[in-house]
């Protein structure tokens, strides 16, 4: 290293504030430390939501027009409350929708029946399908969901509220066995489909049981042959969607509007707007550890624009000697990526030493949450390390052509 080289390292330990490195190191600190950890807490957050079992499901609510004493009266004359096409592309222009799916509604005469024990029921009955992914019930052979209507058998979902009121309310009060969902697979159940001068008869098989909807579901591409068969009138717009949210932050706004619009909901609109309260509540961390880092990042760089101004003369000198100034930023550049790369390494570490314990106390108030990888945690310091360096450095190398000019 050149004796020329050492003064500049001379100047910068001679002329550069102790406290305000100090500063900065402490400041961008906490700064990186709260980005962090709202980072890791927003991906958590996330993935908890997307489970059906947690305390807060995914964003999922099913849209009704109000049923009303007009609706009623209208009913009566063939006027049903449905969406129109130009409702629903509205609908879906809303910055909170993710997806929409139509319910497709049997419009033929379903007859069901079964026998447990001495016990025979027979009873009208309704089904409806919408879109494989709404459902929430996962097969892990495929073809256990599919049906036509040349098959004999229909497999069949059926809210697991249904069982739940068979077992405790039915069952209990009339003695008959209770059933585990193990067990309704084979549970023996017919179903008589008529309309359109035919009648069919088929074996319903149970296949799984959805908390997302509230309804009688089989496949949709079998109701839509069984009307194209049974149904002797033309289909007619949905009476009910499916909205999936993007679980954003949005969701108030969009419960907003599904309030100016005068649509009933079904669901638990109080869970959406819950998801809505703490995406903000970790944005606003995340929007606090970004200004705080921020300010740190000004802090520094001021300090060494400071101490560049003040030994301008020197550096003029050096230029003049034939030394580039990426040579003469050396210095600064060195200690920018220590400090830098040092702050956003122990930010991680901290965050890596804390957090789990945070979450451990908040997987008590839920037991389904479950931490996620803390591996992107270090992606994102790394790159915010990264971005930091790049950054200062830029300003350095452009103030010190300025200097030297």
């Amino acid at each position: 290293m050149t004796n020329q080289i050492k003064l500049l390292f001379k100047l910068l330990r001679q002329n550069i504030s102790g406290w305000q490195i100090t500063g900065f190191v402490i400041a961008n600190l906490l700064g990186g430390s709260i980005i962090l950890l709202g980072s890791q807490a927003y991906r958590d957050f996330n993935r908890f939501m997307a489970k059906e079992s947690g305390l807060l499901s995914e964003g999922y609510v099913v849209v009704t027009k109000p049923i009303s004493g007009l609706s009623t009266l209208k009913s009566l004359f063939g006027i049903k409350p449905v969406f129109r096409d130009s409702e629903i592309e509205q609908m879906r222009l809303n910055p909170a929708v993710t997806d929409i799916g139509l319910f497709t509604t049997a419009n033929f005469q379903i007859r069901g029946s079964f026998s447990l024990g001495e016990l025979n029921i027979s009873t009208d009955l309704f089904m409806e399908s919408v879109p494989d992914k709404f459902i929430d019930v996962k097969f892990r052979d495929k073809s256990i969901w599919q049906a036509d209507i040349n098959t004999d058998c229909i497999p069949v979902i059926i809210p697991r509220k249904y069982l739940n009121i068979y077992n405790y309310g039915y069952a209990s009060t009339k003695g008959l066995p209770q059933l585990g969902e193990g067990l309704t697979s084979a549970f023996p159940i017919s179903m008589t489909l008529a309309g359109n001068g035919q009648i069919r008869e088929y074996r319903a098989r149970i296949v799984g049981y959805t908390d997302r909807l509230n309804t009688i579901l089989v496949p949709e591409s079998f109701l839509e042959q069984a009307n194209a068969t049974f149904a002797s009138k033309k289909p007619e717009p949905p009476s009910r969607i499916i909205v999936s949210t993007n679980s954003k932050g949005r969701n108030t706004s969009f419960l907003d509007y599904l309030e100016q619009n005068g649509y009933s909901i079904e669901g638990d609109t109080e869970s959406l707007k819950l998801q809505a309260i703490v995406h903000g509540i970790l944005w606003v961390v995340i929007g606090i550890g970004s200004v705080v880092s921020v300010l740190a990042f000004v802090l520094l760089l001021i300090s060494i624009q400071l101490l560049i101004e003040k030994n301008k003369e020197k550096f003029m000198n050096l230029h003049s000697m034939g030394y580039s100034v990426s040579q003469i930023a050396a210095p600064y550049t060195l200690l920018v990526v220590t400090i830098d790369v040092a702050v956003w390494l122990v930010s991680a570490c901290l965050v890596s030493i804390v957090y789990p314990d945070l979450f451990a106390f908040i997987s008590v108030i839920s037991p389904d949450m479950q931490l996620a990888s803390m591996f992107p945690l270090w992606i994102v310091a790394s790159v915010l390390a990264s971005l930091f360096v790049i950054l200062h450095r830029i300003v350095i190398v452009r103030q010190l052509k300025r200097v030297c000019r």
